[in-house]
């Protein structure tokens, strides 16, 4: 086992300045190639510290942000105009990537389809809540239009 500090967040594994145990092969064909991490040594206590308060600055800035765009998309009606029947059974479901698409283009925000809280497309004309949990703790709800073309 080689004992390496992250240098960058890696999910399932770490976040910036844990010290790991990791294996031999990984760290040496992996981590340490792509500067993912170091090798731990006597002089990486102290950067192991200056580390965890970048990272924890950075996590700050992060929330703030992401406060910030929840305050936006809890404002926002988001509409999407779609072909139809005479029952008002869309034609095409709307999905996570469609909801996506349609917040950058009305907030300029991008967001990922994963952040986007929607068990099944939509298939109905109506109006929907829709969640957005934009980073873990900061949800927010925004509204959509679904209207017939």
């Amino acid at each position: 086992m080689t004992k390496v500090v992250l240098l960058k967040n890696i999910k399932g594994y770490g976040q910036i300045g844990d010290v790991k145990n990791a294996a031999d092969g990984y760290a040496k064909n992996y981590l340490l190639p792509n500067k993912i991490a170091k090798l731990v040594t006597a002089g990486t206590v102290k950067e192991i510290e200056i580390l965890k308060k970048k990272a924890s600055a950075m996590v700050e800035v992060e929330k703030k942000n992401a406060e910030a765009v929840a305050k936006q998309l809890s404002d926002i009606v988001i509409k999407i105009s779609r072909k139809a029947s005479d029952h008002d059974t869309l034609f095409d479901g709307i999905d996570r990537a469609d909801i996506a698409i349609e917040i950058k283009a009305l907030t300029r925000v991008e967001i990922s389809e994963d952040m986007i809280k929607l068990d099944e497309k939509i298939k109905k004309v109506g109006n929907y809540d829709i969640e957005v949990e934009l980073m873990h703790g900061i949800k927010t709800i925004t509204k959509l239009e679904v209207t017939k073309e």
